[in-house]
């Protein structure tokens, strides 16, 4: 994101002088929002790997009963 360190933000302060809003140009909010869609996108993934690989385990050790590939692809 080198826009944002290249870009003028401006600060809006309260009556002590201390920071309470920050105005940035459109194209970073654009490329931080961006970001954040990717980065949330990511996460769903891991995370269905993640519970993918706990339940793997789960079935392996007996206490969660496998499910068959006609059920699995019937879900799809």
């Amino acid at each position: 994101m080198s826009s944002l360190a290249n870009s003028s933000l401006r600060y809006i302060t309260d009556k002590k002088g201390r920071a309470k809003e920050i105005v940035l140009p459109l194209k970073v909010w654009r490329d931080i929002t961006e970001e954040l869609d990717s980065l949330r996108e990511k996460q769903k993934i891991l995370f269905g790997l993640k519970q993918a690989c706990q339940e793997v385990k789960m079935q392996k050790t007996g206490k969660l009963e496998e499910e068959t590939l006609e059920s699995f692809l019937n879900e799809l």
